[in-house]
């Protein structure tokens, strides 16, 4: 989906929540939220596409395609850490969602540890 289209989406439900958070400021929350997830419904097929073409590129250079799988987990985490720090955010809790965004780099530092582990032992090798 292009990116302009998905733009326009997410400011007209921004202007839409606004509406409904006159109304019902519990309601319009739960717009958001659901919004949130439609728009990443609709880049769910380019994220695909992506993790598709990375395979592919992970195959064509051998014992390299650990390295690929990891580099998803990471930006997997990244984008689930943010989406929901900032729904946390959005909802007043910023307290919360800087915890969230604090666990999911941890997450990242965490996942990222064995290409620290392999790169010393590359080191290793040639001194």
């Amino acid at each position: 989906m292009d990116i302009v289209k998905i733009g326009l989406l997410g400011l007209v439900s921004v202007g839409i929540a606004l509406f409904i958070k006159q109304l019902r400021p519990e309601l319009a929350y739960l717009f958001i939220l659901c919004a949130g997830l439609f728009l990443f419904y609709l880049c769910f097929d380019t994220f695909m596409a992506v993790v598709d073409l990375t395979k592919q590129i992970g195959e064509s250079i051998g014992n390299y395609d650990k390295y690929i799988q990891l580099l998803l987990k990471i930006v997997g985490i990244s984008y689930i850490s943010e989406f929901c720090s900032g729904m946390c955010q959005d909802a007043g809790y910023q307290t919360l969602g800087k915890q969230v965004e604090i666990a999911g780099k941890f997450c990242v530092l965490l996942t990222g540890l064995p290409v620290f582990f392999m790169l010393i032992d590359t080191i290793r090798e040639y001194f």
